[in-house]
């Protein structure tokens, strides 16, 4: 029956790329933690698994905070750092945003509890300029029985989330930009969701051609009776139903000028273009047309 080898001192610093590769070969007699055969058990777990994963992972050990990192999280930090971050004791390292991981550092360090950071702004220096880097990230103990704490060291996950944040800059931007462009069309726009067609959006021109009703919420029937009168919720259906655009010029439109209220007469040249998700499936019609009524009647 075949037996399993005996570990040897050393084996949780195997693997692990490049980390690894410097972890081993680097002389660690003079740190403050000492030969790695000497170090506390839960430190060296943390240590292997650091090394075994592909997730972005950094460690600080000890009372004089002793850094160690993976492949996947010195892919985040520029040659200012790295390797010189391995072995390096924290406030050295990261002077210019202690202020920030300071009191995070220590809230573990003292027992204190775990912390959890999402989308979080911290810049650092990397590549020769300053960069506001956004990472999701939490902080939490290692523990050690020897510790005053019974904690002995903090382990860092995290993900770098900067373009994820950027993306989403300027996604909002771009719908800034175009709800100012809605508000302001000449053009009247309205956005229907769902089969009944509530609105979603309504622009002020859209508003002004219906008499300035509250129609966001409502659906087409409720706010526009006159509009299910005359066949055009009918036609809201088919292209809900079809997915093809239904576009007509010159069309009449009897409104009701409030309740009791004369019914006027417009001029409409309008779409009504299908919104389609990603499926391909309808979820809403987008409204958009002029009133020509004054064209027509010169």
């Amino acid at each position: 029956m075949a037996t399993l080898s005996p570990l040897r001192p050393l084996d949780f610093l195997a693997g692990g790329g490049e980390m690894g590769a410097l972890m081993r070969i680097r002389d660690w007699r003079l740190s403050p933690i000492g030969e790695p055969r000497n170090w506390p058990q839960s430190l060296k777990t943390a240590v292997r698994l650091l090394l075994s994963s592909g997730h972005p992972m950094f460690i600080w050990w000890g009372p004089r905070l002793v850094q160690f990192y993976n492949d996947a999280y010195r892919l985040s930090i520029g040659p200012e750092r790295h390797p010189g971050a391995l072995g390096q004791e924290g406030r050295a390292c990261w002077d210019e945003i202690w202020h920030i991981i300071g009191p995070q550092i220590e809230q573990v360090m003292s027992g204190r509890g775990s912390t959890w950071h999402e989308n979080a702004l911290v810049p650092i220096t990397r590549n020769g300029r300053r960069e506001d880097v956004y990472w999701t990230y939490s902080y939490s103990p290692i523990d050690d029985p020897l510790a005053p704490t019974g904690v002995g060291g903090v382990l860092v996950v995290c993900t770098e989330t900067t373009q994820t944040v950027q993306a989403s800059r300027r996604l909002a931007l771009e719908r800034e930009q175009l709800a100012q462009l809605f508000e302001q069309a000449p053009s009247f726009m309205a956005m229907l969701r769902g089969p009944e067609h509530r609105f979603d959006l309504a622009n002020p021109a859209y508003l002004q051609l219906v008499g300035n009703r509250q129609v966001v919420g409502k659906t087409v029937a409720e706010v526009l009776p006159e509009a299910s009168e005359q066949g055009y919720v009918a036609l809201l259906d088919e292209v809900y139903r079809s997915g093809k655009a239904y576009t007509t010029t010159g069309s009449k439109f009897l409104l009701q000028q409030g309740a009791g209220g004369p019914t006027v007469e417009r001029s409409l040249d309008f779409v009504y273009q299908p919104i389609k998700d990603s499926q391909g499936q309808v979820t809403g019609i987008f409204v958009d047309g002029v009133d020509v009524t004054d064209r027509h009647a010169a």
